[in-house]
């Protein structure tokens, strides 16, 4: 069985449509459960997304609502207490199922004892091809950019865009769509819920394959449409919770040493792009208030009555 954990936040019609498609495209998994977590959104986009629920199969959806946001991996981590299944998809309320990819991912994972968790391909509304994976958690892979990496050792960092014709053994994929082994996933505590947003799948793929000695994969024979950004939006805020989760994933994971330099390296560069761009000023306030999750938007989360 598999339990699909979609997080919900004012995004109502987005989650009705990402349900719709698991109607339309989950056919090869002869037993499914949906579980919706609702994290503290507007009672009218609440209201909106318990009417549209009432038109599916009541009996393989599951609504919970949280009356604070917790943020992306503590509202999964809700979701999988009340999951029953041996495999957990995780799915962004943005995302459309054009294809059975996740039967084909548990199939995958069924035939491939080596293998914890897997993603695919996303894909924009125009068939445009997202990257698939990521590379392991590294100084290297957080310090300099991928197309480098890249370009200097192929071998350890393949291209992100290639096309491949098999699956890949990556360091990480995509949150918005994946599916993993729920034992593994339970063994090592799935989701760090300290991170409010972003890393959170790097972080979890970092502690599989350190922990347990497992692999991870993209499988490229597969695509989804991601309707990115539609579930976030863009603002400094958002920019700053990514750097916060950042620095707090490379010095949990990677030690002092490696963190020291990623923050010294850092904040040369925004030092020296500050005068140019507001955006990296305010990288550059963010690094000399103190960057941790005590600046998280977790800490600005109120409870609704």
């Amino acid at each position: 069985m598999v339990s699909i954990i979609i997080i919900n936040f004012n995004t109502a019609q987005l989650t009705i449509q990402a349900i719709e498609s698991i109607e339309k495209q989950v056919l090869s998994i002869e037993k499914h459960e949906v579980i919706v977590v609702d994290n503290a959104s507007r009672n009218d986009d609440f209201e909106n997304l318990k009417s549209g629920i009432s038109s599916f199969s009541k009996a393989r959806i599951k609504l919970i609502r949280s009356r604070i946001n917790v943020g992306f991996g503590a509202g999964n981590m809700i979701g999988v207490q009340a999951a029953s299944g041996d495999f957990y998809a995780f799915m962004n309320s943005d995302v459309l199922l054009t294809d059975d990819s996740i039967s084909k991912i548990v199939s995958f994972l069924d035939q491939n004892p080596d293998a914890s968790m897997a993603g695919c391909q996303a894909v924009d509304e125009n068939g445009k091809k997202y990257k698939a994976f990521d590379y392991s958690l590294s100084l290297a892979s957080e310090l300099l950019s991928h197309s480098f990496l890249n370009k200097i050792n192929p071998g350890k960092f393949p291209s992100r865009m290639r096309t491949a014709n098999a699956p890949l053994n990556v360091g990480a994929v995509p949150g918005s769509l994946f599916v993993s082994r729920a034992d593994d996933f339970d063994a090592v505590g799935g989701f760090d819920t300290n991170i409010f947003l972003y890393f959170e799948e790097k972080d979890l793929a970092y502690r599989i394959k350190k922990q347990l000695k497992k692999n991870i994969y993209s499988l490229p024979d597969t695509t989804y449409i991601h309707l990115k950004g539609k579930s976030t939006g863009a603002s400094q805020i958002i920019r700053n919770e990514m750097k916060i989760s950042q620095f707090y994933v490379i010095h949990k994971n990677l030690g002092a040493l490696p963190y020291f330099i990623f923050y010294m390296v850092n904040f040369l560069i925004f030092l020296v792009k500050s005068p140019f761009n507001n955006k990296n000023r305010n990288y550059l306030l963010l690094l000399l208030g103190g960057i941790s999750v005590a600046k998280s938007m977790k800490h600005n989360q109120k409870i609704l009555s």
